[in-house]
């Protein structure tokens, strides 16, 4: 099913019991693959994720771990792979995107070439797993030079609607409802990207590989997520400036402590019409 697993799927043969039969049956999965990482040829980290999106998630990964701060710092991106259809000229022209040779034509690698080298000596080429976070992979968090500002005010209808874009936009979710989802939406309620993955971790990079890369604003702009509101979930849309991030789910108390430092205002348990805002309401309102 070369197809299907182009988006990410796999088939499998499986036992399914109902009513205290058993019945053999064919069904769909979300696949795991690793890619690495590398950042002016020293590899980072070996992300396990769902195919597809490479290029955003190698760059979003740099963005949210603080390696990245701005688009003009990314010179080239070695890639070579389907998933990211070749139209990243258009959304980063000042970049150059290009097959490498050897192992650097394979689809399991991203390879980037920027002006910075800050913190890279923390890294030690770990294995991330799906169920792991990989912000900062331990170190210690300064939090005093992140100071998201926004003047921007959310009315409730449009944070109401949220997790129905983001829902929209999980193919892979509503075929096998393995995976998480990460959304960009603006302050008129429009979905600007949905990316999802089988680690939440790497679908909030993929969002902001995006961010980086299209030079969006960023202070006017909202991310709903579908798993829970973590420290190290928070910490990523703090670094990209994001002044609203929402979820489904509950936060922690780190994420909570982060989102009051940074000037995030954090929205939990949004569901329906309901939702509670756990730091900074000042940016909900309007009508």
């Amino acid at each position: 099913m070369e197809p299907e697993e182009s988006k990410g799927l796999q088939g499998v043969s499986i036992t399914r019991c109902q009513q205290g039969k058993r019945s053999r049956v064919d069904d769909i999965v979300a696949r795991e693959v690793p890619l690495e990482v590398r950042l002016n040829g020293r590899t980072l980290v070996h992300l396990m994720r769902l195919p597809g999106d490479e290029v955003l998630l190698a760059v979003g990964f740099c963005f949210s771990e603080g390696l990245i701060s701005s688009r003009e710092q990314v010179e080239c991106i070695h890639y070579r792979g389907e998933a990211y259809p070749g139209s990243l000229e258009t959304l980063f022209p000042q970049a150059e995107v290009r097959p490498g040779s050897g192992d650097r034509g394979s689809s399991n690698l991203v390879d980037i070439k920027a002006s910075t080298d800050t913190g890279t000596e923390r890294y030690d080429a770990r294995l991330v797993r799906t169920g792991c976070g990989a912000a900062d992979l331990g170190r210690e968090i300064d939090l005093s030079d992140i100071h998201v500002e926004s003047d921007t005010r959310f009315p409730p209808g449009i944070i109401e609607n949220a997790p129905g874009l983001l829902l929209e936009g999980q193919e892979v979710f509503q075929a096998t409802g393995g995976t998480h989802g990460a959304g960009l939406f603006g302050p008129g309620g429009q979905s600007l990207i949905t990316r999802e993955d089988v680690g939440r971790h790497n679908a909030v990079d993929k969002v902001l590989g995006y961010l980086l890369l299209s030079g969006e604003r960023v202070d006017d702009k909202g991310l709903m997520l579908s798993g829970r509101l973590s420290y190290e979930m928070v910490l990523k849309g703090a670094r990209a400036g994001i002044p609203l991030i929402c979820s489904i789910s509950a936060p922690t108390a780190l994420g909570v402590d982060v989102g009051v430092k940074t000037g995030v205002t954090l929205v939990g348990f949004l569901r329906g019409s309901s939702f509670n805002v756990y730091t900074h309401p000042e940016r909900i309102g309007g009508s």
